[in-house]
């Protein structure tokens, strides 16, 4: 396996102007809250340490929040599809041609979210009334914001920065600290371009390398009452075309060889799952076709 190319300086000094960074920001009321009366009385029941236990007083019923805690959940799991590792300050990278496509997606989040967080805080005070009863003695006013304040937990937001390069660094010092401290961005740019650009490659060969093992595990049912063995889902191949829509968002470098993957997956996804589970020929072209894509791929991992 050889080992992937190194990403050039000049290829990460232009990743101000093809890519930009992303954060990803929401918050909202956990609906839990810690009962210190509840956690001293367990552990002197049980003869055990102060710090023995806590006691989380579950404020709501689990169904109240649901649909907000299933929109964020989406929201993260989507947004880490859609942007590239970098560094470690919680960013993440994106291709600068996606901009637009990335801020709609995000406003429809926002709706989802926002329509949401309005149904649960209308619902918000006959679920303080059912608590009441629920939580019985362990019940306290306190525990409960009033609307206004509670809305306030809750938001949903995505932050757009700049790519930085070694050619910002600006500083009063001589030019030889300078040109070492330019240095070491440069090496550490370099370093979390290399990561990014590795990360999409790794996404092609997980797609690939799944698609190579479960179509050649396949074996439809050879008669009545039989069973298919190693059957494969729809979304062996609802990976592969989600895929190919989000690399042009992924390609931060403008990498030629990344831009061409798109294609060379195509044939993997020109056939729903159904046909591939029905027709022998097309599972084994497809399969091969994957395999060259596997063994393309592992040439630009390490």
């Amino acid at each position: 396996m050889n080992a992937m190319t190194p990403i050039a300086p000049a290829a990460t000094a232009s990743l101000s102007t093809r890519a930009m960074l992303v954060s990803l920001s929401i918050s909202q009321w956990s609906g839990r809250r810690l009962d210190r009366e509840i956690t001293d009385e367990v552990n002197q029941q049980h003869n055990a340490a102060a710090d023995a236990g806590r006691y989380n007083k579950l404020l709501l019923p689990k169904e109240a929040l649901e649909p907000i805690v299933k929109i964020v959940s989406a929201t993260r799991t989507d947004f880490l599809t859609r942007t590239l590792p970098w560094m470690d300050n919680g960013s993440r990278i994106m291709a600068a041609e996606a901009y637009l496509a990335h801020m709609g997606w995000i406003r429809q989040q926002k709706v989802k979210f926002d329509d949401a967080v309005n149904d649960f805080l209308a619902k918000y005070p006959g679920y303080v009334n059912d608590a009441r009863v629920r939580l019985n003695g362990m019940f306290k006013d306190e525990d409960y914001p009033d609307v206004d304040t509670l809305r306030a937990k809750f938001s949903l937001d995505c932050k757009v920065m700049p790519v930085p390069s070694s050619s910002d660094f600006r500083v009063d010092m001589s030019e030889a600290q300078a040109s070492i401290i330019r240095a070491d961005i440069e090496e550490q740019l370099t370093k979390a371009t290399t990561a990014a650009v590795q990360d999409v490659y790794k996404r092609v060969a997980d797609v690939a390398g799944r698609m190579v093992e479960r179509l050649n595990a396949y074996k439809p049912a050879k008669g009545k009452g039989d069973k298919a063995e190693g059957i494969f889902r729809d979304s062996l191949v609802e990976n592969v075309r989600d895929l190919i829509k989000i690399l042009p968002a992924l390609n931060i470098t403008g990498d030629p060889k990344l831009a061409a993957m798109a294609e060379q997956l195509k044939p993997l996804a020109e056939y729903d799952a159904s046909v591939l589970r029905e027709d022998e020929g097309k599972r084994r072209d497809v399969a091969a076709e994957a395999q060259s894509i596997l063994d393309t791929v592992s040439g630009f991992l390490a």
